[in-house]
């Protein structure tokens, strides 16, 4: 999730029921998946169409302002371009900050996150390692 969060960092997470029932596009989730718990950032909420073309995102024909995103590092690792989709019921279509090296929705092994894996939403960073280091 670069460059919100670094490796090391400590953040609040709430857990809350109201937490994991009240989300919206744009937020920060923490879920679930094979035994790991992944931040991810939500890109698009059941029924809504995704797609993305050259590093832009559209959310129901329109681009989204992401002013969050790492700057492009030309590795394209999952590909920044991916025809639309219609977010299945009870999924979330999400993405991580760093999309050149974000496996995320895009690609079909890491399928849209199922709304009963959901952990939380991230709130905010309480300690960055960055800082420990100085």
């Amino acid at each position: 999730m670069l460059p919100l969060l670094h490796p090391g960092d400590r953040i609040f997470v709430d857990e809350t029921d109201q937490a994991r029932s009240d989300l919206h596009d744009g937020e920060v989730i923490v879920f679930r998946r094979n035994d790991a718990i992944i931040l991810k950032r939500i890109m698009a909420m059941p029924g809504e169409t995704i797609s993305g073309a050259n590093r832009k995102v559209f959310r129901n024909g329109k681009q989204l302002d992401e002013p969050y995103l790492a700057p492009a590092t030309g590795d394209n690792v999952p590909p920044t371009t991916f025809t639309p989709r219609i977010v299945g019921s009870g999924e979330l279509f999400v993405m991580g900050d760093n999309r050149d090296r974000s496996f995320d929705s895009r690609v079909p092994e890491y399928p849209p996150v199922r709304l009963s894996d959901v952990v939380g939403q991230y709130r905010w960073t309480y300690w960055h390692a960055s800082s420990a280091a100085k």
